[in-house]
């Protein structure tokens, strides 16, 4: 950016207020991340520890411009030796990334770069292995740039991330214009950031032209976020370049501050328009000779409210999953408690139960002690009279037995008598059951009309010659078996 010497207080204020609009408050979250000039997830240049969820993609333009210096390498007799000239770097760059998985991502960076100073040169310098002899005038494809970044580390608050970044610079640059050497480019980096911070550490080596060799540069930065409400992050950046080795003298060191605005747009608010005030602070003690001003001004493409999405999804998740937790500790303590309580009454019943058994056990003991035992039923007593063949009458011998018999009936009330009669083998069946029930009866009659027992007492029944005592074969068999057996139980 060449402006007239009169113009230098007005850069020099610029620049002041550029410094002054540093922002000392907001918060920084996802919501300031977006693609970098380079394509990686990040700030304005400098990278996070984040990456691009997996599937998600990312997409940026935009117009950089820096102020360098070049040191005159073979100076005229007029010009001192070694004398610093500037120039205006631009470049017009677009890029997409692409998270691989949610802990790695791609990036494409294709530049478009323009060199230029409007004076004339007393001395060639020496831009990227290229010579300018008169002016410095180049433009054309600069070399493509592909990175990768890997997030190595994620605190479990998410406030804090670590990664490690890699890239190489493919030589599709127009490397006679001076935009790029025309050699294979490659760098390696480290990012970290902690809420509003973001650090940066790197190493890029620019490739090396036939017989000559680049000087390699180191990588220093740091950055901070700060949101300012939900579409606009002010963003600052401090970011070195230190030069060392190379065949020529290398130029001074650049330090680039750049501070400036991400404002959210669209529905989604994952467009978002960029622009800032870059100043190189290495050159600020001369700004009588230099301006060190440039800027930036860009459109990104960021899924970051994606990502919140998802974040807040997850919580939301682990929220339901702490819910259903709570509600299934909730249920397994009642259920506990339930059972508990019913164990406790299935115990106390049984306990109950118990006493109860041993209170009636007890109480039986008690009865059992106090009262003695009921003696026992007095045993069954027979009683056997005779008859003579085919006849019923009840003999005077018959009557003896009978009058035991109803003595013993009367003194023990609760006696009742069962009279059987029974008959020899002669005769046919019929006629020796009705001569059995006859004496039965006999029997029966004697007891009640002698001695006045009452007939519901006695029970009689004929069974002819069943049940025989004696040998039907023998008169004295015979004799035995014509009988009443009169039996005497307790009801």
């Amino acid at each position: 950016m060449k402006v007239h010497a009169s113009k230098l207080p007005i850069r020099t204020a610029a620049l002041a207020l550029a410094l002054a609009l540093l922002p000392v408050a907001g918060f920084a979250d996802n919501g300031s991340l977006g693609p970098t000039v380079t394509g990686e997830t990040g700030l304005f240049s400098l990278l996070s520890g984040e990456t691009l969820p997996q599937g998600e993609w990312s997409w940026g333009l935009y117009y950089n411009n820096w102020d360098r210096v070049a040191i005159e390498q073979s100076p005229s007799p007029r010009i001192a030796p070694g004398k610093n000239r500037d120039y205006d770097w631009n470049r017009l760059s677009t890029s997409i990334g692409y998270g691989i998985t949610d802990n790695f991502e791609l990036s494409l960076m294709l530049p478009y770069d323009a060199l230029n100073d409007n004076g004339k040169l007393n001395g060639p310098v020496r831009i990227n292995d290229t010579f300018f002899t008169r002016k410095i005038d180049g433009s054309g494809l600069a070399n493509a740039r592909l990175g990768a970044k890997w997030n190595l580390f994620t605190a479990e608050d998410k406030q804090s991330h670590f990664g490690l970044n890699a890239f190489i610079e493919a030589p599709t640059g127009k490397e006679h214009e001076g935009v790029s050497t025309g050699a294979t480019g490659f760098g390696l980096g480290l990012a970290y950031d902690y809420k509003r911070w973001a650090l940066n550490l790197g190493y890029r080596d620019p490739g090396d032209p036939d017989k000559i060799d680049s000087a390699r540069e180191i990588l220093a930065g740091i950055g901070y976020a700060a949101r300012i409400n939900d579409k606009f992050s002010w963003i600052t950046e401090l970011s070195g370049t230190f030069y060392t080795g190379g065949d020529a003298k290398p130029p001074k060191d650049d330090i680039d501050l750049t501070t400036g605005g991400r404002i959210w747009l669209g529905a989604d608010e994952n467009w978002a328009f960029n622009f800032g005030l870059r100043g190189n602070v290495a050159y600020l003690g001369d700004t009588d000779k230099f301006c060190p001003l440039g800027g930036l001004v860009g459109v990104t493409y960021f899924p970051h409210l994606l990502r919140e999405k998802r974040e807040a999804a997850r919580l939301a998740a682990e929220e339901e999953a702490r819910r259903k937790a709570a509600e299934e500790e909730a249920q397994r303590k009642a259920a506990e408690e339930e059972a508990r309580r019913k164990a406790a009454e299935e115990e106390a019943r049984r306990k109950a139960a118990e006493e109860e058994a041993r209170r009636k056990a007890a109480e039986e003991e008690a009865r059992r002690q106090q009262a003695p035992p009921p003696p026992p039923p007095p045993p069954a007593i027979e009683e056997v009279c005779q008859f003579a063949s085919g006849s019923a009458r009840v003999d005077n011998r018959c009557k003896a037995t009978l009058d035991e018999v109803a003595l013993r009936m009367k003194q023990e009330g609760q006696r009742i008598a069962l009279v059987i009669g029974y008959t020899d083998s002669p005769g046919s069946e019929a006629a020796n059951l009705r001569i059995s029930q006859r004496r039965a009866d006999a029997v029966k009659a004697y007891l009640v009309s002698r001695h006045g027992i009452d007939a519901e007492r006695i029970t009689t029944e004929g069974r002819g010659e069943a049940d025989p005592v004696g040998d039907n074969a023998t008169k004295a068999g015979r004799a035995q078996n014509r009988r009443a057996v009169i039996i005497l139980k307790v009801r």
